[in-house]
Formats: C-alpha cells, sequence, structure tokens
C-alpha cells in the first residue's frame, strides 16, 4: 500500500512540476509579447522571465548603463569595452582584457542574438538569465572584468547622482521603494542584451526571402558542410 500511495505521489507531483513548468513558460512568453522587438516574420520572440519583463525605456536604461564607465572599479571601461557594436558585441580578441589590464583566458562571447541562447558562458552552461550572468563581469575577481567588488555602493551612488537616471530608474521600477539596486541595474542591461536581435544577416535574406545572390557560392557549399550529419556536423552544437 505504501508503494501504491509513494508512486501516486511521485506522479501527482511530476505532474504538478510539469504543469508550473508551463505556468512559468506563459508567463515568460506573455513578458515579451507585449515589448515591439521588431522581428521579421518566422521568427518568434525570445523567452523572457516573468520577473522582469521587458520595456522600451527598460532597454533605454539598460543601453545607457551598457555604455557607461562608471560600471567599472577604475571608472575606465563599459560593457560595451569588451562587447563592441561594430564587433557583432564582442572585442575581436583571442583573450578578453579587464578593467584592471589582467588579461583573461577566454574571449568576450558575442552578445548578437543571446536571447536565444540556452547558455550564456564558456564556464558555466547550467547559467541561462542574463541579469545574475552580468554579477559575474561586474563583480568577480577570478578575472577580474569590471572590477566592482566590494564597490556595490560605490556604484549606486555613482548612479543616483546622474540626472538621467534620476529619472529613468524611478519609472522604469515603479514598485521599488529604492529603484537604485544592483538587481535592478542587471534587470536593466539584460533587457537591452534581449533587445540585441538581428535577423537579416546576408543569410537570413538567403533563406528566408528567398535572395539567392546574397551569400556567395563558397557560403552555400559551407551551409551543406555545416548541416551535414556525415562529415562537419557543426549545427549539433550551433543550433540556429
Amino acid at each position: 500500500m505504501s508503494r501504491t500511495i509513494h508512486l501516486l505521489c511521485g506522479a501527482t507531483c511530476r505532474t504538478g512540476l510539469r504543469k508550473f513548468a508551463l505556468l512559468l513558460a506563459a508567463a515568460a512568453a506573455l513578458c515579451a509579447q507585449d515589448f515591439d522587438w521588431r522581428l521579421r516574420p518566422r521568427f518568434a520572440p525570445p523567452s523572457v522571465p516573468a520577473d522582469n519583463p521587458m520595456s522600451a525605456e527598460k532597454v533605454e536604461l539598460g543601453r545607457r548603463l551598457f555604455y557607461d564607465s562608471r560600471l567599472s572599479g577604475n571608472g575606465t571601461q563599459s560593457c560595451a569595452t569588451c562587447h563592441r557594436q561594430e564587433l557583432a558585441f564582442t572585442d575581436g580578441l583571442a583573450h578578453a582584457v579587464g578593467s584592471t589590464g589582467q588579461l583573461h583566458p577566454r574571449s568576450s562571447m558575442s552578445l548578437v542574438n543571446i536571447a536565444y541562447a540556452p547558455a550564456l558562458t564558456w564556464a558555466d552552461p547550467n547559467l541561462s538569465d542574463l541579469a545574475p550572468q552580468a554579477l559575474a563581469p561586474m563583480f568577480g575577481t577570478d578575472p577580474v572584468e569590471l572590477g566592482l567588488k566590494g564597490m556595490e555602493q560605490t556604484l549606486l551612488a555613482r548612479l543616483r547622482k546622474e540626472p538621467i537616471y534620476q529619472s529613468l530608474f524611478p519609472r522604469v521600477f515603479p514598485q521599488s521603494a529604492d529603484p537604485f539596486t544592483v538587481e535592478n541595474v542587471t534587470k536593466a542591461l539584460a533587457a537591452f542584451e534581449r533587445s540585441i536581435i538581428s535577423t537579416r544577416s546576408p543569410y537570413d535574406r538567403y533563406r528566408y526571402d528567398g535572395v539567392e545572390d546574397a551569400i556567395s557560392a563558397a557560403a552555400k557549399r559551407g551551409e551543406k558542410l555545416f548541416l551535414s550529419g556525415e562529415k562537419a556536423g557543426c549545427f549539433q552544437c550551433h543550433v540556429g
């Protein structure tokens, strides 16, 4: 009898977890729908955490923070230093360089279409939310990136002094008694990063718009290799 009850309880719990997961997915979809992603046809909007819905003002706040060197301990770097727009939001280096000059063991990952990525870093494949991920470059010490460890209050004091932030933070986070928090900084950064979406590359125009000369003959041969299960098989790790 106890085994039967245990199995029934287990099945009920699994059903409940599945329902809960579906509710979370539905909430994430709703959070994504209210924002104008400006996507081309057949491109679904990315999922958005229910506790950090998208808005144009939040993206604008995140954009300003992304390019603000006050987000480094010594004021020499911003997020954009290692994620340059003209280089597909990376830095073009084999090894990134932190705000203190420390050479990193890896390159800076591109942020283009990062909203669709199931994992966000080279080192931790379980990290899948952009807001907590931002804590690593801001406060990490091995290696030092933005170098803000122990300077949380200094960072927030810097931001409070800026007139545009004095206006934006309360509007973006009206439910916060004090909108100037590290959590809200990372949420705004995450919203901006989710908005970095490219759907009009030469390959997009070739594949989805039928523009045959959008890519070269060599690129078309490369596509066949990329999608080949017998030869290169690149698609197995780099899914479209």
